[in-house]
């Protein structure tokens, strides 16, 4: 009877260990298939971060593109403009000759100023401070509406 259940013990140990086996096993191949999940998920995103790094860079040079086009543009500009200036600036001192030139002729005196008056009609660029007097202000009631 001892024997019997001496094989009966080793029996249920064996069958223990087979069902312990078999859960290991099981647990082993999921690990293996979550971590094969796991892989797969990681290269994708690694294929993904490529890909938006590709467009990425190739917005980047578009931009830098349009940036350059854009300075080239306002360089361009900018020198035009300074053309023209130039070429107004000595428009307007020829016109003013023709008019000193005029009033000579017609002996109308007039006194030329040493240098241009600080006022913001003969130098657009200047921004007159606040404490600079212009002269006082006249108005009238006619020209106020409330």
């Amino acid at each position: 009877m001892q024997s019997i259940q001496a094989v009966s013990l080793v029996s249920e140990a064996d069958a223990i260990r087979a069902f312990l086996d078999e859960k290991k096993r099981k647990r082993l191949q999921s690990n293996r298939e979550s971590a094969k999940r796991s892989r797969v998920k990681k290269q994708r995103k690694l294929e993904d971060l490529a890909l938006e790094k590709g467009w990425l860079l190739k917005d980047i040079e578009e931009k830098k593109k349009k940036l350059e086009q854009s300075e080239r543009e306002w360089h361009a500009l900018e020198s035009e403009n300074n053309v023209l200036m130039r070429t107004e600036k000595m428009r307007l001192a020829q016109y003013l000759n023709s008019l000193h030139l005029l009033m000579k002729n017609l002996g109308i005196s007039y006194n030329k100023p040493e240098s241009t008056p600080a006022e913001p009609m003969f130098n657009p660029w200047h921004v007159p401070s606040p404490n600079q007097n212009f002269g006082p202000v006249l108005a009238s009631a006619g020209t106020l509406r409330l």
